[in-house]
């Protein structure tokens, strides 16, 4: 029962305090973001609550777990540079500059690939159709929030945020780690 009490309060806090302010303000990639995270929360909580696991492959379990190692950098890495460089009008994500240099160098939306990463990770360890479905749609929320948020950063930044699409990847990790070496 605490599972559902959880994800209730989790959702709650989403439609309230996130979801009608950001489509009040038509600002798109917010609500894929929203709906994403709050599948990625769903996941969690009910994989952890035992409600989905059906089945159980161990070496794909360890694989989940290795999964939420580079899951992590990307996330803390992405909001720590957000905070540190990005000259946030409120909070920590509205930036005031572009940020193109740590793991933004690498890939163009770090905490959508990072939560995506994760999300795959989650799928792994809780291994369920349910929570395979879910992570699907998860994954499909956090690309569609990262398309959506390079139009807005498009409009925000212009062309220098074109030039920054030019060189640096959406979400290939791979390529954006051997361009940069070389």
């Amino acid at each position: 029962m605490w599972k559902y009490i959880i994800l209730a309060v989790i959702w709650g806090g989403i439609i309230l305090g996130w979801l009608i302010p950001v489509i009040r303000k038509r600002i798109v990639y917010e609500i894929f973001e929203a709906f994403g995270l709050g599948g990625f929360f769903t996941l969690l909580i009910l994989g952890l609550g035992g409600v989905w696991t059906q089945f159980n492959v161990l070496p794909l379990r360890i694989i989940g777990f290795i999964l939420y190692l580079p899951a992590a950098f990307f996330v803390l890495s992405a909001f720590a540079t957000l905070k540190r460089m990005g000259k946030p009008e409120t909070g920590w994500e509205h930036t005031t500059i572009m940020i193109n240099s740590s793991v933004f160098r690498i890939v163009r939306h770090p905490l959508y690939l990072g939560t995506a990463i994760w999300t795959i990770g989650l799928m792994l360890v809780f291994q369920s159709v349910p929570s395979t479905i879910l992570g699907i749609v998860n994954m499909f929320c956090f690309w569609m929030a990262s398309k959506k948020e390079d139009a807005f950063n498009i409009q925000k930044f212009g062309d220098e945020y074109r030039e920054h699409m030019k060189k640096v990847p959406m979400w290939n990790a791979f390529k954006g780690l051997r361009k940069d070496s070389g």
